[in-house]
């Protein structure tokens, strides 16, 4: 039996075809174009940015001595999401209620901490900044995953059109750059001013006339003041001092040597919650009488602040 192999005759050899002649115009544009699509990138990146800032940031609740952590594991939990994901958690946690500061918990174990970090705005407001961020997303992915099929990068019709297609986009994306920019401002300041607070030491004196606003003897005086101050609202201090005698003693005692106050007027007066006057008795004397400052909410210590 016989094989016969027939081959196809070899193709000529030919040189490859030279690239297409550029001209210096062309190359500029087309360079152009690559420096807008990469001021474009970085312009989204700090978008980004912006967004992991005001969510990992926007708020920080729990004891003193685990919000290093808590601060360093929502950094982490924001570092990988997209962009798309970014923008409906700032729009959850910096504009609903979830921005503001959080309940200490009833069951007290330490000294608790609680910041936030939220905008009061209006449905219209919430609308517009989720259509802007909406639409910066789109603009996002549409330049990263669409640009370079959609262009013909050896057409200089098709640079011209890319060109002023990335200036569009830029003019659309800035105002809600600038805007998240000063968000981040207002944030950055109000951390630095909580740091400068707890630096000066007057976090320990509000935090110490909190607690002390907040005891059974210094309510129980509001109380008093309360329900059996005269027409013009004072109480006799003896008056005061005899109650607290009779319901709350120990505290009493146990506050007064404990803040180091000698007397029961120093202990009002240290409170800054109270008026106190002194009027004269029949036989040369003087009596101290108190009552609550105007504004003073029993619960709360100072009218809306808790």
């Amino acid at each position: 039996m016989t094989f016969v192999v027939q081959l196809a005759p070899a193709e000529p050899v030919t040189e490859a075809s030279p690239p297409p002649v550029v001209d210096a115009e062309h190359e500029a544009m087309r360079n152009e174009v690559m420096r807008k699509m990469g001021r474009n990138l970085l312009l989204f990146q700090q978008i980004e940015r912006m967004l992991k800032l005001l969510i990992a940031k926007s708020s920080l609740a729990g004891y003193v001595h685990e919000l290093h952590a808590k601060q360093k594991r929502q950094e982490e939990r924001v570092e990988k999401q997209t962009m798309g994901n970014l923008v409906g958690a700032f729009l959850e946690d910096a504009l609903t209620d979830k921005g503001r500061p959080r309940e200490a918990p009833d069951d007290l174990a330490g000294l608790w901490f609680s910041i936030g970090f939220g905008l009061e705005v209006d449905n219209a407001y919430y609308e517009e900044r989720k259509s802007a961020l909406a639409a910066a997303v789109a603009e996002r992915n549409e330049l990263v995953h669409h640009f370079l099929p959609r262009w013909d990068l050896m057409s200089m019709e098709s640079m011209r059109a890319a060109d002023e297609y990335l200036d569009r986009q830029r003019a659309n994306v800035l105002p809600e750059f600038e805007h998240l920019k000063s968000l981040v401002g207002a944030l950055e300041d109000g951390w630095r001013q909580t740091g400068e607070f707890l630096l000066s030491g007057e976090w320990a004196k509000h935090f110490s006339l909190t607690d002390l606003r907040h005891s059974r003897p210094v309510l129980l005086l509001g109380d008093i003041a309360q329900k059996m101050g005269r027409d013009d609202g004072y109480v006799l201090l003896n008056t005061a001092g005899n109650l607290l005698r009779l319901h709350a003693p120990e505290e009493t005692k146990a506050l007064k040597e404990r803040c180091g106050y000698k007397s029961l007027k120093a202990l009002i007066v240290a409170t800054e919650l109270f008026d106190l006057v002194e009027e004269p008795t029949e036989k040369g004397g003087v009596r101290v009488f108190y009552r609550m400052k105007p504004g003073i909410s029993l619960e709360f210590g100072e009218t809306g602040e808790q």
